[in-house]
């Protein structure tokens, strides 16, 4: 998700393990995912069958073990903030932070944001609006006003404090580990504390390693299929290509070449320059719905947002469905996210420990927990609440287009500002956003790829890695669409929330060691 890690060092050497080792880990992963893509492109029904039955099985056997490690982190990490070492550095004693805090607020909002938070910041309070268990426990009527706060408080806990805190953890362990007993910058090293150098070295660590590249694989082709379709429906209006699976998957081929380009190229910091222009086009377009919008409306909700979601997000956290209607729907959205960021956890946890040299324990986790929630409830309250107050007022017309398409709920709810003469601009702004996030997060994926497998200066590996990239999102698509996006999500956050549980526990050990 982030565009700026080459720029930023983190091309070094993050070996455990020796060069074939790592050699075998790569051919084994490319191998596999060559024999998924094949088996789908064979038959794509049965590829779809497949995969719904091991998401199935995931959710109806394990769900528990997903949400109840997702609170504990969450947990964990908060109760670390008062711990005695929180105050200590994450480097050498009182050396100073590495970038301002500013700059770090910066990156940490381009590392584990980007376009996702596109696709669902109208879709996903819009589906809530009319069914989430908050409704049931708070005995509140679906599709009303009464709801609106209840689905923008479940879309932000999706999206805020227990995702983040998977982040958190495992980017502490790296960061303390790599700055403070001089470790590699690589995924493993958050379990040597309590695994030790010669499991890390072996085949535990290859092992790790290799969860870490699929859930970074699963992770990235995720979030390309989820924000190809929203980036198709934003430039149908003014170049009338039309909203199908065969031209998203012109679009991803195209992200994977720039993105492939900007690898090896070094036009990297082009593209960088660009995607930090990103973060003043998303301000634009969000003051551009909350100015002509129903200002007063969304001001209100956010407050009540922000305030109901931090008395509720913990007793949320480890709620377990019991009746079937309620594990199908905590199932398809709660379960697939905590997996999303799981999956997600290696690829934005070096970055996060990366940038974070000089920061204090607690400020370290401060910053990474409530920064980026703080931005998720004003973005979620915006957009959605736009769109919600859009949907009560005009009586179904973004619902029926987010039952359509997730994809289109934004779409939809631009078209409805009433903004005729500059729907078109918003439209770009949307489709410029998401590109070039897009091509930014293949680039980094090839990179941050490359380097766990110590292959970072092959020009031929990152072309691989970049193809490999592009063809597992493609052939997700083609599987299934977003119901195999998901799927994908939810069977690699399976093992990776068991290395998470072994993450807490490597750093349960550094906190509590006598050494400094």
């Amino acid at each position: 998700m982030n565009p700026l890690l080459d720029k930023y060092g983190f091309m070094v050497d993050s070996a455990n393990s020796s060069s074939k080792s790592k050699s075998l880990l790569s051919s084994f992963v490319i191998v596999s995912l060559a024999v998924f893509s094949g088996y789908a492109a064979f038959d794509l029904e049965a590829a779809s069958a497949l995969t719904r039955l091991l998401r199935d099985w995931v959710i109806v056997y394990f769900d528990w073990f997903l949400i109840l490690t997702s609170g504990s982190i969450l947990l964990f990490m908060l109760a670390l903030l008062f711990h005695p070492k929180a105050g200590e550095v994450l480097g050498e004693h009182n050396e100073p932070p590495e970038f301002s805090r500013w700059s770090w607020f910066a990156m940490l909002f381009s590392a584990g944001l980007g376009p996702g938070l596109l696709y669902w910041g109208a879709a996903e309070p819009i589906s809530h609006l009319n069914e989430n268990p908050l409704l049931t426990f708070l005995e509140l009527n679906a599709g009303t006003e009464q709801a609106v706060v209840p689905a923008i408080v479940v879309t932000v806990f999706h999206w805020g404090l227990h995702g983040w805190a998977m982040y958190a953890l495992a980017a502490l362990a790296i960061a303390y580990s790599t700055y403070r007993h001089n470790q590699p910058l690589a995924f493993s090293t958050a379990l040597t504390p309590l695994l030790g150098k010669a499991r890390i070295n072996g085949r535990t660590g290859s092992l790790i390693d290799c969860i870490a590249l699929y859930g970074t694989v699963f992770g990235v082709a995720t979030s390309i299929g989820l924000s190809v379709s929203i980036m198709n429906a934003a430039i149908e209006p003014f170049t009338g290509l039309d909203f199908d699976l065969y031209n998203q998957i012109i679009i991803v081929a195209l992200v994977c070449v720039l993105g492939i380009v900007s690898a090896i190229s070094g036009v990297a910091k082009g593209i960088r320059r660009i995607s930090e222009i990103n973060i003043w086009l998303s301000l634009l377009l969000l003051l551009t719905f909350l100015a002509v919008g129903p200002t007063v409306p969304i001001l209100v909700t956010l407050l009540s947002t922000l305030m109901e979601y931090f008395l509720a997000v913990l007793p949320m956290g480890f709620w377990i469905a019991g009746l079937p209607e309620q594990q199908a729907w905590q199932g398809a959205w709660t379960v697939f996210y905590w997996g999303w960021w799981f999956a997600w956890t290696p690829f934005v946890a070096l970055f996060v420990a990366r940038i974070s040299k000089g920061r204090t324990i607690r400020e370290f986790i401060t910053g990474v927990l409530l920064v980026p929630t703080l931005v998720i409830v004003l973005w979620m309250s915006v957009f959605g609440g736009t769109a919600i107050h859009q949907e009560l007022a005009t009586s179904g017309v973004i619902s029926s287009a987010v039952n359509q398409d997730y994809s289109l709920g934004l779409i939809a709810s631009i078209d409805d500002l009433g903004l005729d003469q500059i729907n078109s601009l918003l439209f770009m702004i949307v489709a410029f956003l998401l590109f070039t996030w897009l091509v930014t997060s293949l680039d980094s994926a090839t990179l941050v790829i490359c380097n766990m497998l110590n292959v970072s200066q092959s020009t031929i590996m990152k072309i691989i890695w970049g193809l490999v990239l592009g063809a597992v999102s493609c052939t997700l698509m083609l599987v299934g669409g977003i119901e195999a996006l998901q799927a994908a999500s939810v069977i690699i956050g399976l093992p990776m929330a068991l290395i998470m549980l072994l993450v807490m526990g490597s750093v349960a050990r550094l906190v509590l060691a006598k050494e400094p």
